[in-house]
């Protein structure tokens, strides 16, 4: 891309009304290329959501959270269950 377009897709963003958060992450899409991963190496299905490493680094820090001993779980296994957990959000 070139610097002209560059300078056209930043004053573009730069007129959005984007929360702090908001400009954190499009500045992190931005800096990274999407497909920095093979997702075959990952996902049996090469899911596109595996090709971008950060996807596959938050999914790792889930799975990291999910086997500390201070997890809290909520069994789900009625749909009065589910209801419940969903009044509840």
């Amino acid at each position: 891309m070139s610097t002209l377009a560059l300078n056209r897709v930043w004053s573009y963003l730069q007129g959005l009304a984007l929360s702090q958060s908001d400009r954190e992450w499009l500045a992190g899409k931005l800096l990274e290329p999407t497909y920095s991963v093979d997702p075959f190496v990952v996902s049996p299905s090469g899911d596109p959501f595996f090709a971008d490493s950060r996807n596959v680094k938050a999914v790792e820090e889930d799975i990291a959270a999910v086997h500390r001993p201070e997890a809290k779980f909520t069994r789900l296994a009625s749909k009065e269950d589910i209801m419940s957990m969903i009044d509840t959000l």
